[in-house]
This record gives C-alpha cells, structure tokens and sequence, in this order.
C-alpha cells in the first residue's frame, strides 16, 4: 500500500523521492489529505456563498472587523505543542483560541460570519507559500488552509442545523439552559466532525508509524487527540461572549474577550517555557548518550559519523544539518537532500571562535546577496590544543511550531558548542591515535635500523699484544650517525675508524652504512693508504648517494709492531695523542683535508705518529666537544683532557667510562642532540 500511495504522490510532487522517513510520511499524508478535504473545502465554500447574508454583514462591517482584528491577536498568541511519536521523531502543531471568537460571530450572526474564517485562511495561505523555502513547506501550508475551509466552513454549515434544531436562535438571545445545550451540543459535534474529516490523514500517519517505521502509534494518537481538543476548549465560551454582546453590547463582549486573550497569552509562554526547557532536557541527554559512545567507539574516529547520525538529529527535531572536518569532510548531512554550499561558509567560519546564530533573512556576513532562510546556528569545530578551526557545525532551524526569536535561537547556542567540542574532541582523539599508530611503527622501524646499524659495528676488537683497543657509542636518538671500525688486515696492521654524518635520522642512518660499507671495502683494497681509501670512499659516495649529507672521517693504519700509525683527517674533529712521559703536552692530529660527499676531486694528505709505550690515542666525536647543559654552555675542553690525565694508567674503558660520566654530569638534564663516541688505543707500557 505504501508504494502505491507513493509512486501516485509522486506524480505531483517529483521531489519526494528526495525525502525519506518520517519527512516522506507528512509529505504523502499532506498530499492525500489536500486531495480529498479539496472538494470538500470546494462545496463548504460554494454553501457559504449561498447561505449568507450580505447584508447584515454589510450593516455590522465594523464588528466584522472587530471581530477579525481579534482572530489576528489570538492567533498571535497561539500556543503550540510538540510530542515525540516515535524515538527521534517529533510532531507538532500550533493552536490558538480565536475558534472562540469565530463561534462568538456564529452565534450572533450565522453561518455569514463563516466569511472570517476563509478570509484568514487565505491570507494565512498567501503568507504561507510566499515564505515557503521547500516544496514540503509549500504543501503544507495547502494542506492546512485547505483543511481548514472542509472542517471549519462545510463543517460548522454541516452541524449548525442541529442547533437549530435544538432552539437555537441567531443572534443568540437570553442564555438559557436550552440556548446553552444547543450551543455547546453543536460545538462538540462540529469536533467530532472535524476528527471524521480529519480520518484519512490520521488513519495514514498512524499505519504509516505502524508498518513503515515499525513505531507504536499510541504516541501519535495522543498527539491528534491533544491537537483537536486543546484549542477547542474555549469554544464554549463563546455562547457566553455572544450573550454578553447580545444582552450589554460591546464592552461586556471585550470584557470576557480580553479575559480569554490573557489565558492564551499565559498559554503561549507556558508553551514555550515546556518546549524549552524540553529542547534543553532533552539535549544535555543526547549530549551526554553522545559523549559516551564517543569514549566507547574505537578510538579512529570510524564510527563518528554513524554516532552524529543516531544522536545529534534528536537533539535539534526537524532541523537540516551540516557538520564537517576540514580533514575528513562530511560527517553528517541531514537530511540526506540538505544542500549547502560550504566553501564561502567556512573562509568565514574557520575565522570565528563563538558559536552564532542568524535570524529569519538576516544577512550572513559570507554572501554579499543573502537568500531567504530559516533561522541559522553556527558553531566552529575548535582544534582542542591551538583553538584554530578545523571544522564546523551548520544548523538550519526547521523544527516545530517554536517562535525562533533572538532568546530562543540563544537558548540553543550552548547546546551547539557544547556538540562542536565533542566533535573536535572526537577528531583530536583520533588523530592522537594515529599519530600513536604512526610513531608505534616508526619505533619498530627505528629499532630495527638499530639493530641493523649495530650490526656495522664491530662485535669483537681486534687483540693485539701489548696494546688496549675500547670503543663506545651512546646515540642522541635511537639511530646514530657516528660510527667507528676496526680492521684487522693479514701483514698483522689494523685499521682504525672514527666518523660522524652530518644531521641524524634514518637518511644519514643510510650514508652512514653506504659509507661504513665503502671505507672497509677500500681499506681492503689499499690497506696502507689512508688517503687513497678516502679518496676512493669519496668518489663511490659522490657516485652513488644523491644526498646533500657529508661524513667526516678520521682513519689511520696501526703498526702493532713499531707503534707507527699514518692516518688520513677528513675534516674529523683532531684526535689527542697523549704522552705517558709529558700527558699535559697532548698533540692534535688535525684535518688533513675535508669531509667526505663534498668535492668529487678533493684529495687527501697522509701523517704519521708514533705511540710510545703508555700512550694513549683519544679518537672522538663532536658530540664529546660540543656536549651542552641547560644553560646553553658547552662543555669545557679541558675538564675532558683533565680527565683523561687522572686515568691515564687505567684500563683504556675505565677512561672512556670516566669521560662519559663527565660529560653527563655536565649535560644533566638538558636534551642531547649529537651522537657520543670514542675510540681509545693505548699501548701498553712494560
């Protein structure tokens, strides 16, 4: 049944299949009922042209007017009701008193009085489809004048013949017990009428709620009884009024009038308060539901949008709604046909740090032009830690039969930034996540390059008879760019190796292992030219490694034999020969040419040194030198070489344990940024 009754709307309306739920409900329900209260609406108003009497209206103009000066007020003060018939899904209507005084204008005049009635539903339609901002609202507001004329008009011309009937007289004359039957017997029957007419369009919502949306329709039902009956209270009173007017003219009929327009003022606020402090209830709820589904998903930020979908929508019934991320893009767009366009919004948006709202067809300061629109509400999505905008939430007010003026649209604005900061919350969460998923991976990866970088070091030092070789490296970060080598070559000589990359991180991780590699395949190649294995290195690096990165290297060949070593500098901070016979006389074996990875032809010169017994070769890095504490100071050169004298016939890694308490003991607590390694030899004194 529901697809018949849709694919047949459709044909009028195009646009349905746009809409879907409870939205598509009312639209059908609107269409069915504005087909078949037509005709009826037609005959009531065919019957009233027939039935009236223009010349007592033409003779009673003035009360005429009155009288419709009167329905403007009461329905200015109407009073509205709201009911949640299903969960998220909320119903409305607007009522107002003024059938009291179109009854009042019955019993004093007939049927002709009916003429103030069509007259306010059509300005009320005219009014109604020239605000229109949807076809749905354009519909609507048919359905409504429409139905109006077949219950109101052909309705009242349908029972006013049992009041007649009953005694009942125009004007009505002294009240009596039988003017007083007639006059309320007719008026609750012109209700009962009015739900008979009204049958197709609540028999339709409520199977619809039933086998469409699988919802109670017990809740729906209490919302049609309370939406005929409430304004329909005061209608008795209107035999009262008329009796007023009829027997004390027209003070006593304002008397009693004003009475009733003060109750329906009382009635507007108490509505409004109800329906506010429901609104607020109701979205500290989802608020709170919001926020723990939001601590209970996982963490990725996967499932938000699904939780925006199920928790925000109640919290503002009936609204269009637009919330996004600048990272993520839509998080939500409800319903699924709102079209906004975003990007003039956000250059505006991303510049705010408050939540704002606009009323009806105020101007929007990000359009020069600004079309007609409902009430807005604005709210930036705030980066939790910098407070800059990262996305946005977007509210077009649709919802209910509340007055959306500038106390209710700020009675709103908490609730808006309240859910803007969870949802920045939510994206921050997420980002925090991957950043730990990211940094998870890049530990792994590091210590893998770790252990693989520590493979290029030597695991054994070469032993040599009469001679003490220790070396240490303690990296800044969890891969060094400092290495060092030792290799052993068959005439019995050794090769040693201290050097440094410039900068730290995986690439120079890299160049270190490129040049580690090449160094000890040359030193192979040449193992008593230190120069030429420098210069080799140098022209393979250049070569290969397209990186703007440079090693400095300090490398020599030992003669374990004669304590001769010939070294070749390339731009290595100078290492310290150490004489045991004059230890404060320390010579510096400075560069003997520039780093690695700079010059294609650069070359290299060669030096020669002779450790004599209980001396000791300090090679190092700048790290060692360039060691700084809190205060920016770098470590005194002299304390190290003051060091190295107090241990200086100790075993060679007692002295390198001494230098790195030192230099710790001076860095503290302050963050170290460079690499910190020695190389010690010493030959033995005998």
């Amino acid at each position: 049944m529901e697809d018949i009754v849709y694919q047949l709307v459709k044909r009028l309306r195009p646009d349905l299949e746009k809409e879907s739920g409870q939205q598509r409900i009312g639209s059908v329900a609107d269409v069915v009922t504005l087909l078949y209260m037509l005709p009826l609406g037609i005959i009531g108003l065919v019957w009233l042209v027939r039935v009236s009497d223009w010349g007592l209206i033409g003779k009673n103009w003035l009360f005429f007017i009155l009288l419709a000066v009167l329905m403007y007020l009461f329905n200015r003060f109407s009073f509205f009701i709201v009911t949640e018939i299903r969960s998220g899904g909320y119903a409305n209507t607007e009522g107002a008193l003024d059938g009291m005084v179109l009854w009042s204008g019955i019993f004093l005049f007939g049927p002709s009085a009916l003429w103030l009635d069509v007259f306010w539903n059509v300005v009320n339609l005219v009014r109604g489809v020239w605000r229109a901002r949807s076809p749905a609202e354009t519909w609507n507001q048919l359905r409504a004048s429409v139905s109006g004329l077949a219950t109101n008009v052909l309705g009242i011309l349908l029972v006013l013949p049992v009041y007649r009937l009953m005694g009942g007289e125009f004007p009505l004359g002294k009240l009596s017990m039988q003017s007083l039957a007639a006059g309320t017997t007719v008026i609750l029957l012109h209700l009962v009428l009015m739900l008979l007419i009204f049958g197709g369009y609540i028999g339709y919502v409520i199977w619809a709620l039933r086998y469409v949306l699988n919802a109670s329709p017990g809740p729906a039902v209490h919302f049609f009884i309370l939406a005929f009956t409430l304004p329909a209270l005061a209608n008795p009173f209107a035999i009262l009024a008329a009796n007023l007017y009829s027997q004390g003219g027209i003070l006593f009929y304002l008397f009693n009038v004003i009475g009733l327009l003060l109750v329906a003022v009382l009635a507007r606020r108490l509505s409004r308060a109800v329906e506010s402090s429901r609104l607020q209830s109701h979205q500290l709820e989802e608020l709170e539901r919001l926020g723990r589904a939001i601590l209970n998903d996982p963490p990725d930020a996967s499932t938000l949008p699904k939780l925006l979908e199920e928790h925000v929508p109640p919290m503002f019934s009936s609204s269009s709604i637009l919330i996004w991320s600048e990272e993520s893009g839509t998080l939500l767009n409800y319903p699924a046909n709102l079209s906004v366009e975003r990007a003039p919004m956000w250059s505006w948006l991303h510049t705010q740090s408050q939540a704002r709202f606009f009323q009806t067809d105020q101007p929007v300061p990000w359009l020069e032009k600004t079309p007609p629109h409902a009430p807005l509400l604005m709210a930036p999505v705030l980066h939790p830690e910098h407070s800059h905008a990262i996305g946005g939430v977007y509210i077009e007010v649709r919802s209910l039969a509340v007055i959306w003026d500038e106390r209710s649209l700020a009675a709103l604005l908490p609730a808006v930034q309240t859910l803007s900061a969870q949802v920045a919350s939510a994206l921050r969460r997420a980002q925090v996540y991957y950043e730990t998923l990211a940094m998870q991976k890049t530990l792994q990866e590091l210590s893998l390059a770790r252990s693989i970088q520590a493979s290029f070091l030597p695991e054994n030092l070469p032993q040599l008879d009469g001679w003490q070789l220790h070396a240490a490296l303690e990296p800044a970060r969890q891969i060094a760019g400092d290495f060092y080598d030792f290799i052993a070559f068959p005439n019995g000589q050794v090769g040693i190796v201290i050097a440094d990359v410039a900068d730290k991180g995986l690439g120079p991780a890299l160049y270190m292992a490129l040049s580690s590699t090449l160094l000890r395949t040359f030193a192979s190649q040449y193992p008593t030219e230190p120069a030429r294995v420098l210069s080799a290195t140098n022209q393979r690096i250049l070569q290969d490694a397209r990186a703007n990165l440079f090693v400095t290297v300090f490398y020599g060949v030992l003669n374990p034999e004669t304590g001769q070593l010939v070294y070749a500098n390339a731009g290595h901070p100078p290492a310290f020969l150490i004489s045991r016979e004059q230890p404060t006389q320390q010579q510096s074996l400075r560069n003997t040419g520039m780093p690695l990875g700079i010059d294609l032809d650069a070359t290299w010169r060669e030096e020669e040194i002779q450790l004599a017994p209980g001396d000791v070769l300090i090679l190092y890095t700048d790290g060692v030198t360039d060691a700084q504490n809190n205060q920016g100071q770098f470590i005194d050169r002299q304390a190290v070489l003051n060091c190295i004298y107090q241990h200086l016939e100790h075993p060679v890694q007692t002295i390198q344990e001494s230098i790195f308490d030192e230099i710790h003991q001076f860095v503290g607590e302050a963050p170290r940024f460079d690499d910190i390694t020695l190389v010690i030899v010493k030959r033995e004194y005998r």
